[in-house]
Formats: structure tokens, C-alpha cells, sequence
């Protein structure tokens, strides 16, 4: 923490920051958690999780403790469909290629999503004809999803795997759609050049609260389009939303 700022704005600005990034999105760590954790008093918890307060971000609950507070938006920003049901309605051919697959060492950035050091690393290609149009990075937990490496990973959904061969219901899923540029260790399995400006979808899936998989979509802004439709009479007064997706566009060439 920051000589500089009071402590309890380090702990609140961490707090926020991890609460934006969806690692805590249900309840918040108690006064005496956060106290052990970042050594502090039990006084300087407190107002950190005051000004969360204050800001509309948490709301304390009787009994139960302080809860991340849901935004007051329509149910549904948008929706991210699956690249083969696009690919269907275009009447276009797909297919995708396995880069790397193994056990491997969870990347330190990643371990607030998964837990466990070891994690499953699925690297593929997914190909719109015969373009590369998205580079998928995901890493599963270990103890769990290890089986998936017998699988068909170049023909099989992902998803349907853990669902279908695990047994386990996807239940709940985190998304956040940012643009970037290309890193070049993807954008040559793009065939374009590294920083070209693309899209970036950034998942956690979870299975009765349990986090199984975090997956990076790298998507060709070329190729994929944000779409968005509401009534403009019907928007939230929190904010807007309506019943919009990321759309695959069959390119012109």
C-alpha cells in the first residue's frame, strides 16, 4: 500500500478494483478478514468498506454481511453467441485447430480466477472458412478437468464437455468484451499484424460457484461487430441496456 494514502483508501481502491474485474462479485471480505489481510485495525476495515458504501458499490446485510450491490440494468448487456451457430446462419464452413493443450503452471495473474497452481491450457484457432477469425486462450482447473485432454478438442465444444462428459453444470458466467491490440503471440495465428485494434471477451465460467474455466477470446474486429437493440422508452434510469451481442459478419473476402 501507498505510504502517501490513507490505508483504508488502498484497501477500498483494491476492493474496487477487484470488484470491476468480477473476482469478488457476491460477498465481500468481513471487517476481520480484511483487517488480517491487509494489517490494519478493524476501525480502518471498516471505513474502507464505509466509502464502498457510500459509493453504491456494496450494500451490508443483517446477520449476513456486506454483498457486492447489483447494478439496477436490464438483464442482459449483451450476449456473446456461439461462433458455430453464427457460422450456421451464414451458411459458411468452420473448423478449428488445436495449438497447444497440457497441464501446465497457472499464470500468477490468473490465480484469483482459478484455484490450484496446476491448471488444463487449451490454446485453439477457430477458422471462418478458410480465415482465422478468433484465437481462444483458456485455462481450466486441473483437478477437475484434466479428462478433457482425451477429448476431440478440435470438433468438441468446450462447454458441452464439462457439462456433458464432467457433469458439471455450467451455472453462472462472468463476461467483459474489451478492445486491445493483437499480442503478437496471437495475431500470427491470425495472420495479421500485432496490434491491430480486435476484440477481447474474457470469461469465467462457473459451476454452483465454483470457477472451472477463464478463457480469453481474441476476435478480428474485421470479422466480429458489437450489436445492440432497446427502447429507448423502456431504458433503465440506473443506465442502459438492452438485448444486444457480439455477431459474427461473413467477411467480404
Amino acid at each position: 500500500m501507498a505510504a502517501s494514502e490513507p490505508k483504508y483508501m488502498c484497501i477500498k481502491k483494491c476492493l474496487t478494483r477487484r470488484i470491476a474485474e468480477g473476482t469478488i462479485d457476491h460477498q465481500v471480505p468481513s471487517e476481520n478478514q480484511l483487517a488480517r489481510q491487509y494489517r490494519v485495525s478493524r476501525m480502518t476495515a471498516r471505513k474502507a468498506l464505509d466509502k464502498l458504501l457510500h459509493e453504491g458499490r456494496v450494500e451490508r446485510i443483517p446477520g449476513k454481511g456486506t454483498f457486492v450491490k447489483k447494478r439496477q440494468l436490464n438483464p442482459t448487456y449483451f450476449h456473446v453467441h456461439a461462433f458455430s451457430e453464427h457460422a450456421r446462419r451464414l451458411g459458411v464452413q468452420t473448423h478449428s485447430q488445436v495449438i497447444r493443450s497440457g497441464i501446465e503452471t497457472l499464470p500468477a495473474a490468473l490465480a484469483e480466477k482459478l484455484p490450484g497452481r496446476q491448471a488444463v491450457c487449451l490454446e485453439r484457432v477457430h477458422w471462418l472458412d478458410e480465415q482465422p477469425v478468433c484465437c481462444e486462450i483458456r485455462y481450466l482447473r486441473a483437478d477437475w478437468c484434466a479428462p478433457l485432454l482425451d477429448e476431440d478438442l478440435e470438433n468438441e465444444s468446450v462447454h458441452h464437455l464439462i457439462a456433458g462428459k464432467l457433469n458439471l453444470p455450467i451455472t453462472r458466467v462472468w463476461q467483459r468484451l474489451e478492445a486491445v491490440g493483437l499480442p503478437a503471440a496471437v495475431a500470427v495465428h491470425l495472420n495479421i499484424d500485432a496490434g491491430t485494434p480486435a476484440f477481447c471477451m474474457k470469461q469465467v465460467l462457473y459451476s454452483d460457484d465454483e470457477p472451472v474455466s477463464y478463457v480469453d477470446y481474441f476476435l478480428r474486429s474485421d470479422v466480429y461487430a458489437f450489436e445492440d437493440r432497446f427502447e429507448p422508452g423502456k431504458l433503465s434510469t440506473a443506465g442502459w441496456g438492452g438485448d444486444g451481442s457480439l455477431s459474427l459478419d461473413r467477411p467480404d473476402r
